[in-house]
């Protein structure tokens, strides 16, 4: 791909307080006598984001059950970045697994459980079971209550010092015993000493000692009692009315070589003030993190996943210390793959959410592990004959190799380069790009190296490179490392450029960034798609989403791009089809987004990841994916609210139609902070403040009209153009509105949250101007009442399964267009197929008493089409079905209008008219979706028909 479909930013030059638009652009009145300077706002994310995140909780009713799996755990979630704290369990036996993220054993280079702190109660065995993971102070809260006596819990992971601590109350009038005990990672009795009160108990990463293999004290203390601590527990009795302390200070070797005398010193030294300032500075710490940046959106359930997933990050990643592995720093026995630094986008994709939603401190330590590994990439390069670095899957801390193997890929090194490349064009940070350049510059003379010039073509052309793991030679221009290698020089000489360095090599570079192979393609089911390589791998259906990955983390293909190529994205994207499988969610989701595909069932399938497929928790979970699925909504979300990757500024440019949102300091290329809201589908303002300074391009949010300019409070004219060019000075905000617009207007809608919406009616004959489908051809399984397809396939004619599509011209009860339905059921007990019309994302429409559901419908026979079976009434069994918001849907709602109960009561090539009176049902409710549904088990051979004049209101 050339490299002129990318727009770059450069930032040589600062010319602050100029102006420049693209475009039909005027600028009225003047910054100097015609300026109005106006009281200027403060930032209002901090209060809408404090505000916001105070809403969401994860609750648990009954103790957790995923905890022994190796992989993401369903438990409520501690975790200060470095040391991580799972609760498992009921009150009289709750176990706390330690983990922490340097205890990784020398001796697999894999990272190991540390240890468990047990709670028993043994007398309220039985007690009812609350738990509330509370994301906005990042506690645990657990209530467990037993005929009159309740036990109330709240713990908490200190943000600024490894020292884990839970307050016990009790009420009612009898004593409880209670025991806590110490045990290394794999729940056996460690190494114990003791002294002024605390249990010291020491553990090593596994099961074999060796060189450097980390060593751990959790010493641990428990305050308003006498302990009474022998051997690995402490026994005390908890009385009605006193708050009892457990604190467990945890050190590693890796923290100081002194331990041991650290943590037992922290456990000993705890007391009501220490705890009181500790608790402030927790509190202060995660205040300052949600501060950030927020989102309003209309779907809670997305929204909430956002901050879960922003919590467990907080909660997972710190500068200064070790990254995480695979699952992060909870470690409750032994974890999958070692839980290293998986270089094939499971490693990388964790850190991708920290970038877009402001929260860039998080990703302090993504760099350490890779540049500690360069010796050996060297090493390894050289052994396979090639200058710069060549890295396996999977590495581990400090220069070590959990899986040595590069599983004929060659990508992992430039895959590990994204997320640098990213960090720099996001913050332009020159600091930064010092730093990762060695590196980077070293990954690009591997593929200097690498690369074989095609003379015929006048390409650069990847051979033997699999785009998966372990694919067979020959293997030519994986699209995975087309799009990583076009970035990673695009990052090369965007620092160079501005660092103003390494201009003997810019040429190369700039030649092979124009010259790399085109992006292959190939035609599945009658569209033009990526292809997972020239030569070798073309469609590989198997959950992964490899071929649109250039898209996204390759940032090759955007809404800036020749309509062409975005067209061929959003054809691969809707073949993938992966929205929910093991190893898509976490990059597909926001390539999807960044080429507009349908904004509608993006946010319908990523409300399926904020409840079938996420833990109470919040924590988003698919087999074989950790932290990487931290990315899944954050990311997504992100890029239908915001996008810069071409350095073009655009809000809301993949936003579903009637919904109201609103986000605040999200962070766009180019170090800039992005406020904006929507409402009744026009953007109302854009706030930028301008961190780094420098020429920052904005798409115009009102097309085809003019925008008033403020900067810093002052009224800076009128602007006009498909674009806007800004050059900012560091630390300038810049308010945009549509013309007319008074900036005190836009300081009143930053200060209020986002305006909720409804839809009071809809009326539809499919006619051209009249309210279409959001969705064709679509199956619904997002939501559980969706119902899916079981056993229906397509009519007829290579049809890829059923349809629900318009029709013009066939058959129409008034007007010419009509929606048509059809498929062919196979036999199965449970035929069915429910396909998804509209959707209300943004605006559900109300059910009020006296609300009707009315349709006409035209089932066919075989006198009105060969594709349905001479005597067969299958068509009939047809309903418009609809879910609500609280996930309920109608046909089961005892209305009557199950698409089974149709099947023989409807009358065949003729039109039927069907009216539900919903308000009696459903007064009070909203309509999520409309569907179309066929439903009837047993039944083989096709169906079809059409639906007409359909009206809710």
């Amino acid at each position: 791909m050339a490299s002129s479909l990318r727009h770059r930013r450069r930032v040589s030059v600062l010319l602050a307080s100029a102006l420049v638009a693209v475009g039909l652009t005027t600028l009225q009145g003047g910054s100097t006598a015609a300026a109005s300077v106006q009281p200027s706002v403060g930032d209002p994310t901090v209060s809408q984001a404090l505000r916001t995140v105070a809403r969401f909780k994860g609750e648990w009713d009954s103790p957790p059950t995923v905890l022994a799996n190796g992989e993401t755990v369903d438990a409520p979630l501690l975790g200060n970045g470095d040391v991580g704290v799972a609760v498992g369990g009921s009150i009289d036996d709750q176990t706390f697994y330690l983990g922490k993220n340097d205890f990784f054993s020398t001796a697999t280079n894999g990272i190991e459980p540390l240890g468990r702190i047990v709670l028993a109660v043994p007398g309220l065995a039985g007690a009812d079971h609350h738990v509330v993971q509370n994301i906005a102070q990042a506690q645990v809260e657990g209530t467990y209550t037993l005929a009159d006596q309740t036990l109330s819990s709240r713990s908490w992971v200190s943000a600024t010092r490894n020292l884990f601590v839970t307050t016990l109350r009790l009420s009612g009038s009898r004593t409880q015993t209670a025991t806590v005990t110490v045990q290394d990672g794999l729940g056996k009795a460690p190494s114990t000493s003791g002294g002024n009160g605390v249990l010291d108990a020491d553990v090593q990463a596994g099961t074999t000692d060796a060189p450097g293999n980390p060593h751990t004290r959790i010493a641990t203390s428990v305050r308003g009692t006498a302990a009474r601590p022998s051997g690995n527990r402490i026994s005390l009795t908890l009385k009605p009315g006193v708050t009892y302390t457990l604190a467990a200070a945890i050190q590693s070797s890796h923290d100081t070589p002194r331990y041991r005398s650290v943590a037992h010193t922290m456990a000993s030294s705890v007391s009501d003030s220490s705890l009181a300032k500790l608790y402030a500075a927790h509190e202060a710490w995660w205040r300052a993190y949600w501060s950030r940046s927020f989102v309003q959106i209309p779907d809670q359930a997305v929204e909430k996943s956002w901050y879960g997933s922003l919590y467990l990050l907080g909660s997972v990643s710190r500068a200064g210390k070790y990254a995480p592995g695979l699952w992060g720093n909870w470690t409750t026995g032994a974890m999958n793959w070692f839980g290293d630094y998986h270089a094939n986008y499971n490693y990388e994709a964790a850190f991708y959410p920290t970038l877009s939603t402001n929260h860039v401190a998080q990703m302090g330590n993504y760099d350490d592990p890779i540049l500690d590994w360069m010796p050996r990439g060297r090493a390894k390069a050289a052994a396979a004959g090639y200058q710069g670095v060549l890295y396996p899957v999977g590495i581990s801390p400090n220069g070590t190799s959990a899986a040595d193997d590069l599983y004929n890929q060659k990508s992992d090194a430039v895959n590990f380069a994204s997320d640098m490349v990213m960090k720099y064009e996001y913050t332009r940070s020159a600091a930064y790009a010092r730093k990762v350049l060695p590196y980077l510059q070293q990954v690009g003379l591997f593929w200097q190296d690498y690369l074989t010039w095609d003379a015929a073509t006048g390409t650069y052309t990847i051979e033997n490179d699999a785009p998966q793991e372990g694919g067979v030679y020959p293997q030519t221009n994986s699209i995975l490392s087309l799009g990583l290698v076009h970035l990673l020089f695009q990052g090369l000489i965007d620092m160079s450029e501005d660092l103003h360095i390494n201009g003997s090599l810019l040429p190369a570079w700039r030649h092979i960034d124009s010259h790399l192979a085109p992006l292959p393609t190939m035609t599945r089911n009658g569209q033009t798609v990526f292809r997972q390589t020239s030569e070798g791998s073309g469609w590989v259906s198997d959950g992964n989403d490899v071929a649109v990955q250039a898209v996204y983390p390759g940032l090759q293909v955007g809404l800036n791009s020749p309509a062409d190529l975005l067209r061929t994205a959003r054809n691969t994207v809707e073949q993938l089809d992966n929205w929910h499988s093991d190893n898509s969610p976490a990059t597909l989701y926001a390539a999807a987004a960044m080429v507009g595909y349908n904004p509608s069932t993006l946010m319908e399938e990523l409300h399926a990841e904020a409840t079938a497929y996420s833990y109470p928790n919040m924590a988003v979970h698919h087999y074989g994916g950790g932290i990487e699925n931290l990315n899944v909504t954050t990311s997504g979300l992100d890029e239908m609210l915001l996008q810069s990757a071409q350095h073009d500024i655009k809000v809301f440019p993949n936003w579903p139609a009637d919904s109201n949102a609103k986000f605040g300091g999200l962070l766009a290329y180019g170090n800039a902070l992005v406020s904006s809201s929507i409402r009744d589908n026009a953007v109302e303002y854009v706030r930028i403040t301008s961190r780094s300074g420098g020429r920052l391009t904005v798409t115009n949010p009102w097309p085809g009209k003019p925008m008033e300019y403020y900067a810093n409070g002052v009224h800076k004219g009128t602007l006009a153009g498909t674009t806007v060019k800004l050059d900012t000075s560091v630390g300038e905000t810049i308010d945009l509105a549509p013309a007319g617009t008074e900036l005190a207007a836009i300081h009143r809608e930053l200060t209020q949250p986002a305006k909720s919406a409804a839809t009071a009616s809809l009326a539809t004959g499919f006619e051209a101007g009249q309210p279409g489908p959001t969705w064709t051809d679509t199956v619904d399984t997002v939501d559980a009442k969706g119902g899916g397809n079981y056993g229906i396939t397509g009519l007829c004619c290579g049809l890829a399964g059923p349809q629900a599509t318009l029709r013009t011209g066939e058959q129409a009860h008034t007007g010419d267009t009509s929606l048509m339905y059809s498929g062919y059921a196979n036999g199965g007990s449970y035929d069915h197929a429910y396909m998804q019309v509209y959707g209300f994302n943004g605006a559900p429409l109300t059910v009020r008493d006296g609300t009707t559901l009315s349709y006409w419908i035209f089932p066919q026979s075989a006198a009105t089409t060969p594709w349905v079976s001479a005597g067969s009434d299958d068509s009939t069994c047809v309903a418009v079905d609809l879910i609500f918001t609280d996930g309920s849907d109608l046909r089961d709602s005892g209305a009557g209008l199950h698409p089974a109960d149709q099947c023989g009561h409807l009358k065949l090539d003729t039109w039927n008219h069907v009216t539900v009176d919903l308000g009696a049902v459903k007064a009070g409710q909203a309509v999520g979706k409309i569907l179309v549904g066929y439903d009837r088990p047993g039944a083989t051979g096709g169906y079809r028909g059409y639906v007409d004049d359909l009206t809710i209101g």
